[in-house]
């Protein structure tokens, strides 16, 4: 018990410091408030919270009513005042919500004034965080269907001093009455105007009680059903109004007892506020009141608002004022008053009257019907009064919406215009300035439009002369920048609604985003309707002058334009400077990139609704953002004090201007001639950047031929996977060469012709060095082919004992040696496989390019077109046309013809390596050796299987028809090398030949594999040679003698090398080797006398590089013919001598 009782002390110590802190703050500027003689347990929190908020002073007696619904409201307004309750604490009734633990001594100095505060810097791209909500504010909807505080203006503390934006500019009342106070005192003239107007009775009936928020608030079904008399109508409506004024039930009733007999107050026709006052006063007794500390209240506003109305505002004479300043003293003395004696009341009150009627009596200043004394006297308080009954049409309980009553509402409230002085065009302005500051703390777009309307309505007005000179005497202050000034109150909420709207909207780019382009568009309207009623002189200067001609509501959004820019152009550019030292990177480039996010913005939200009041707002702010860039540009370029960045900062300032560009000839298309164009100053980025792009063109190049050499001489020719059989080399090499180009064409920077010719030859270099490496690592394809026998003539041995002869094969050179090892045939595919990469991925590199030229191209276009907007007109400069730019690209068919020709050698090359290289030993020289019976092609048949399965595997679809072609080539030059050239082993009968046939066909089948391989066609043009020199191992000795004797009258007469894929079937060479291998004894002599060629029994078949000269040839060149020749035979059979003898037959 006495933890919990010094706890409730310790909460009330922190509460009494809290409400010491706000009094000393409210209102006082930094002017101490007196608190010595105050009970700070017995002041209402609601009262020093509307203190701050208002920024009037507190009263050492100052009390407010401790009404829980209201805190909460107030608590919203001055949220960063509000004290947050710790994790586990708990709260205690008429404590604060502090921890008592936390809790240190009080402020030692008096909390600061509350104001507007200027936006913080921050990136316009970032959404803005909830701002001080203690200063003036409207609040707008985010697109997350929250609220956003937006400053209404960037002022500096004095600025806020000298204007208050959501002020009417009343004159201020001279007593301590509050906002509660007035609230309640405008009820009590609705209560008074309904019962003068006989529109209500009070009854004594007991009703059924409700809960306070739920009376009046009926749902639809029963509003649909009910159908009230006269009387129930207006009690309804009323029951609601004094829900929504946030009346209790209690003090309803009070005042409807003293009110009831009202009508017999009225002097002279007239009802005016003191006499509501004065009839309240006689007809309330102490008892009436459930408190004494309510009645207190109560009989202190009543005594205010007389002295208000009575002192301050009438006219009167010394004496008088001094007579009524004593009376009055001794009603605002609550205790004196309840212990005086009725008459001695009764005497105050009369005294009070009679200098009322006085007053009232006094003539009418601008003879309007039903003109009381207090209408143009009083201006400042009735229209106070007037605000708060008019907004009792918010709902309570939704912030910032009507009530479905609001029309009913505002017809009952029309009822106290007879005692307020209100005319329907004070109610309209009043009325929009009530909607209008309500959307300025809540942000409801209906708010604001239903504002428009109200301000419309305006137009429609035409008071005789009289009603405008009464609403002229409400006169109204406005102070800005330090001059003061005079306007009614209509003139005066109109300029501040204008003056709100203006402040917004020229910070639009700030304060709007995709979530309220609505409210942009309504705010818009009401600005340019509110500029209509008012008469504008001012004369500023402008970054872009008005164009002449201009209407005023075409000057006004010019204006709205070009200021919003130049205020959101100062933010992003504080915020790229803060930043640039965070991200390390130059403030120009965050501007440009910030700057272009803005253009894009105002483009697509901004423009298309300004363009519907002034056609170039669009070409504007375009014209403006460009050139307020350029001027930071300029400056940058003359101090030229960054180089490392220099290429950066002219790609985004380029890349910005771009987009300006483009812009700019979406919505303008080719139409030149605007005024607008003397302020379009291209940046001619391209004086600055073609040199940096030369330079780094030729720097990258070197960079990319030195990749190309190291990689291309570490490479193994490995594919570099199962599903890519090419060379990891190339691969790097087209990765480099597809960065360069990626970079050349993201620098964002203006390009032409010069830097596309040096991207295409260092591109060229590096893909020409590449190849060449690669046709330097081949050998001749000579190399491989195997060396031809001795010609030799079929002859069994007779002496199988005797010495043969035997011929050294030649020894290959080292080099040739080493490189062989580097091509065999799974890397000779890789390499097939890499050429055919370089070719397609050329196409694709050229495709690209081209298509990015297009674009650079148009990008080209752009910034001549912003060029020929500048200069008026004159005329553009051609483009390059599409055959100079094709005309470049022709470099590449250069690096296409060499990987085509470097294609065809590894293609002649391999087939050879697959057959007459690695399968010499297996296949040429063991076929058919010493017997075709012993050695037939179905034994090596799994050899050229596995070779044709290995290249299979390894080379890309598009090239296997290719070398399985050269394969079977090859396949088909061994099978007629042993025919032709198999040496002294080999000899054939004609029975043999069915087999070798048979052989052939076999070797035929399996590369035409069903269908799945080559092409039966292919194949058999290529097979026909061997057939055809099978044909002729049938044929008879004598006859082939015959045809060698007539080939040799047809033989050319200059030499020229044969080999087996230049050979014929009927050709010397061909047929004097059918003889050499023809198992027959007419062949054999034949050979003997005529070209007296050695037995095959004295020689060893083993392959030699170079026949040995036989005697033969020697002895052919010196001795007739035991034959009859003819004399061209003679002449062809010379020359066929020394072609034999010259040849190797390779």
């Amino acid at each position: 018990m006495d933890s919990a009782a010094s706890l409730l002390e310790a909460y009330r110590r922190d509460r009494r410091r809290l409400l010491g802190f706000l009094l000393s703050a409210a209102g006082g500027h930094g002017r101490a408030v007196d608190l010595s003689r105050v009970d700070l347990d017995a002041v209402s929190a609601d009262y020093a919270l509307d203190c701050v908020a208002s920024g009037k002073a507190a009263s050492p007696y100052g009390r407010g009513r401790t009404t829980h619904a209201r805190v909460p409201c107030v608590c919203a307004e001055v949220r960063s005042l509000t004290l947050r309750r710790p994790p586990g604490g708990t709260s205690t009734t008429g404590g604060t919500r502090s921890w008592p633990e936390a809790s240190g001594s009080p402020p030692k100095k008096v909390a600061p004034d509350i104001g507007l505060v200027p936006p913080a810097e921050e990136k316009s791209s970032r959404t803005r965080k909830h701002s001080d909500s203690s200063r003036v504010a409207i609040d707008i909807p985010e697109a997350s269907n929250g609220i956003k505080d937006v400053s209404l203006a960037d002022m500096s503390p004095q600025q806020v001093k000298e204007m208050d934006i959501l002020s009417l500019g009343l004159p201020r009342l001279s007593t301590e009455l509050s906002d509660d106070d007035l609230r309640e005192t405008a009820y009590e003239v609705l209560l008074a105007s309904l019962f003068v107007s006989g529109k209500m009775n009070f009854s004594e009936e007991k009703r059924e009680k409700k809960p306070k928020f739920l009376k009046g608030l009926r749902s639809k079904t029963e509003r649909s059903n009910a159908a009230p008399q006269m009387e129930n109508y207006y009690t309804h409506h009323l029951d609601l109004v004094r829900v929504q004024m946030e009346i209790s039930e209690s003090m309803d009733i009070l005042a409807k007892r003293a009110l009831r007999h009202i009508g017999s107050k009225i002097v002279q026709g007239q009802l005016d506020v003191p006499c509501i006052s004065l009839q309240l006063l006689s007809s309330v007794g102490k008892f009436d009141f459930p408190t004494e500390r309510l009645r207190v209240q109560w009989q202190r506003r009543q005594a205010n608002v007389l002295e208000e109305l009575l002192l301050f505002s009438a006219s009167l004479e010394y004496s008088m004022s001094e007579t009524l300043r004593i009376v009055l003293s001794k009603l605002k003395n609550t205790e004196d008053w309840v212990v005086s004696v009725p008459d001695g009341r009764i005497e105050v009150l009369t005294i009070i009257e009679r200098y009322n009627t006085r007053l009232s009596a006094a003539p009418n200043k601008f003879g309007l019907e039903g003109e009381t004394y207090h209408w143009a006297r009083s201006y400042h308080f009735n229209s106070r009064l007037y605000e708060k009954l008019l907004c009792s049409v918010f709902d309570i309980l939704e912030d910032g919406q009507l009530v479905e009553e609001a029309d009913e509402i505002l017809e009952t409230v029309k009822l106290t215009w007879p005692i307020l002085g209100i005319t329907q065009k004070l109610h309209d302005v009043l009325y929009a300035w009530v909607l209008f500051h309500k959307f300025a703390q809540t942000g409801e777009i209906l708010l604001l439009k239903q504002t428009y309307l109200q301000i419309q309505k305006l137009q429609l007005h035409n008071d005789v002369r009289e009603t405008e000179m009464y609403i002229n005497s409400f006169v109204c202050s406005v102070e800005s920048c330090g001059s003061n000034g005079a306007l009614n109150l209509v003139d005066s909420a109109i300029l501040k609604i204008n003056m709100c709207c203006r402040r917004q909207l020229e910070r639009y780019h700030l304060y709007f985003s995709q979530g309220n382009y609505s409210i942009f568009e309504s705010m818009l309207n009401l600005l340019l309707l509110s500029a209509a009623i008012l008469t504008d002189d001012e004369e500023e200067a402008m970054l872009i002058e008005t164009p002449l001609g201009s209407t005023p509501e075409s000057t006004l959004v010019h204006k709205l334009v070009v200021r919003s820019i130049q205020i959101a152009y100062k933010h992003v550019l504080i915020s790229a400077h803060g930043q640039s030292k965070a991200e390390s990177t130059h403030p120009l480039i965050l501007l440009a990139s910030e700057l272009k996010l803005l253009v894009e913005k105002e483009c697509a939200a901004f423009s298309p609704i300004l363009q519907k009041y002034y056609p170039e707002a669009g070409k504007v702010a375009l014209v403006v953002f460009h050139l307020l860039y350029g001027q930071q540009l300029e400056l940058f370029l003359e101090r030229m004090d960054d180089s490392e960045n220099l290429k950066k900062i002219l790609g985004a300032s380029n890349n910005f201007e771009l987009c300006i560009a483009q812009k700019l000839y979406s919505m303008c298309g080719k139409a030149v001639g605007s005024s607008l164009s003397n302020f379009l100053k291209p940046y001619m980025i391209n004086r600055f950047s073609s040199p940096i792009i030369l330079q780094w063109l030729h720097a990258q190049h070197e960079n990319v031929l030195e990749w190309t050499k190291r990689t291309i001489e570490i490479e193994d020719w490995v594919p570099l996977s199962a599903h890519r059989k090419l060379a990891t080399s190339m691969v790097e090499v087209f990765r480099i060469v597809e960065e360069t180009i990626d970079q050349f064409f993201n620098s964002r920077l203006p390009l032409d012709i010069v830097h596309l010719r040096s991207l295409l030859i260092g591109i060229t270099s590096s893909l020409q060095v590449y190849l060449l490496h690669m046709e330097n690592q081949q050998v001749s394809r000579a190399t491989l082919l195997p060396t031809a026998p001795v010609l030799t003539r079929y002859a069994e041995s007779i002496n199988p004992f005797a010495k043969r002869k035997l011929i050294e094969p030649a020894v290959r050179e080292e080099k040739v040696a080493n490189k062989l090892n580097n091509l065999t045939v799974p890397k000779l595919c890789v390499k097939l496989n890499t050429l055919q990469y370089i070719r397609d991925q050329l196409d694709t590199i050229e495709e690209g390019i081209k298509q990015s030229w297009v674009d650079v191209q148009s990008a080209v276009g752009l910034l001549d077109y912003l060029s020929y907007m500048a200069s008026d007109g004159v005329t553009l400069k051609d483009s390059p046309s599409d055959e100079s730019i094709d005309e470049l690209f022709t470099i590449f068919d250069d690096v296409r013809s060499s990987a085509v020709n470097t294609t065809d050698t590894i293609l002649n090359f391999i087939g050879t390596r697959a057959v007459l290289w690695d399968m010499r030993d297996s296949l040429l020289f063991s076929l058919y050796r010493t017997s075709v019976e012993s050695a037939r092609m179905e034994i090596f048949i799994p050899t050229i299987e596995q070779v044709l399965d290995q290249v299979c595997d390894l080379i890309v679809d598009v090239l296997r028809d290719g070398v399985v072609l050269r394969v079977f080539q090859a396949c088909m030059e061994g099978f007629i090398w042993v025919l032709l050239d198999g040496g002294p082993s080999r000899a054939f009968l004609e029975t043999d030949v069915d087999l070798m046939k048979a052989d052939l066909a076999m070797l035929k089948d399996l590369f035409i594999a069903e269908g799945q391989g080559l092409l039966s066609d292919v194949v058999e043009k290529e097979a026909k040679l061997a057939e055809q020199i099978l044909d002729l191992y049938v044929l008879k000795a004598d006859t082939v003698i015959d045809l060698l004797m007539k080939a040799s009258e047809h033989m050319p007469h200059h030499l020229e090398p044969t080999t087996a894929r230049r050979r014929h079937a009927h050709d010397v060479h061909t047929l004097l080797r059918v003889l050499c291998h023809k198992k027959d004894n007419s062949a054999s002599t034949f050979l003997k006398i005529q070209y007296h060629l050695p037995r095959s029994s004295d020689y060893d078949d083993v392959p030699v590089k170079d026949a040995p000269k036989v005697p033969l040839f020697s002895d052919m060149l010196n001795r007739g013919s035991s034959f009859n020749w003819s004399e061209t035979g003679q002449q062809s059979y010379r020359i066929m001598k020394k072609k034999l003898q010259a040849a190797s037959w390779q």
